[in-house]
């Protein structure tokens, strides 16, 4: 008899042509396979795509930020406002095209709904909670974000901190 690695016995599984019965236990245990492995799908690609927002939302900053220049809070609060303000060229293009002529006002809905969700949301993790930023404070975190090569299977070395907005004190 063949054996397989481990050295147990290969079992063979007979594949039936006849038809299942839907309510058969067989017939549910494949439903809840391909239920199983869809789930696994979709957290996959929710995985993937926060990760590629995350990685753009780097790469921005890092495109954006001066790799000889120490920051203080003040500056770093002027570029995370800059980086809100990142869409507004977008928004007025889709803007125009909206006024010329006679067309749909809905051409471009769907991109401006997500870049302004995205912004609202943004803003209010900014002003609340704070928004998960690299640390540019330390040296050594900071330097470690300029030489970062932009790919998600190195984001876990980077160090990010919480960065919310500051209180004016008057």
């Amino acid at each position: 008899t063949p054996k397989t690695r481990n050295g147990k016995p290969k079992v063979k599984t007979k594949r039936s042509t006849k038809l299942l019965h839907p309510n058969s236990r067989t017939a549910l245990n494949i439903v809840q396979q391909s239920r199983r492995h869809n789930l696994k799908l979709n957290k996959a690609k929710e995985r993937a795509s926060r990760l590629d927002s995350i990685v753009e939302k780097l790469l921005w900053f890092q495109s954006n930020l001066e790799s000889d220049k120490c920051y203080s809070k003040f500056e770093y609060t002027e570029l995370v406002e800059r980086y809100f303000t990142r869409f507004n060229d977008e928004l007025e293009q889709i803007e125009i095209i909206r006024s010329v002529g006679c067309r749909k006002p809905i051409q471009h809905g769907a991109r401006e709904r997500s870049i302004k969700l995205a912004q609202e949301h943004e803003l209010m993790l900014f002003n609340s909670t704070g928004l998960e930023l690299p640390d540019v404070f330390n040296k050594k975190n900071f330097r470690e974000f300029m030489e970062w090569d932009g790919t998600p299977q190195t984001l876990p070395r980077l160090k990010l901190m919480r960065f919310v907005k500051p209180k004016v004190k008057t």
